[in-house]
């Protein structure tokens, strides 16, 4: 492996680290949202926007997570 690889495969991994961390927090900060805004009586449309938003991060997150697996087998591990 050229030092050149190396560097791309290190910025690729630091690159989709922060992609899973930016993508866990606003999962985090959805999830504690919606806790929030269920304790009330939420309009439905706004809701369902909510969590309509709260399962597309979690396919992304998803998504970005088998990338980083299929880059390095040793990360599903």
């Amino acid at each position: 492996m050229t030092h050149d690889h190396r560097k791309a495969d290190l910025f690729d991994a630091n690159r989709h680290r922060r992609e899973l961390d930016a993508l866990v927090r606003q999962i985090q900060a959805l999830t504690l949202e919606l806790q929030n805004l269920r304790q009330r009586e939420p309009e439905p449309a706004e809701l369902a926007s909510k969590e309509r938003t709260l399962e597309q991060l979690r396919w992304q997150l998803a998504t970005v997570a088998r990338s980083v697996a299929a880059d390095d087998p040793g990360a599903a591990a």
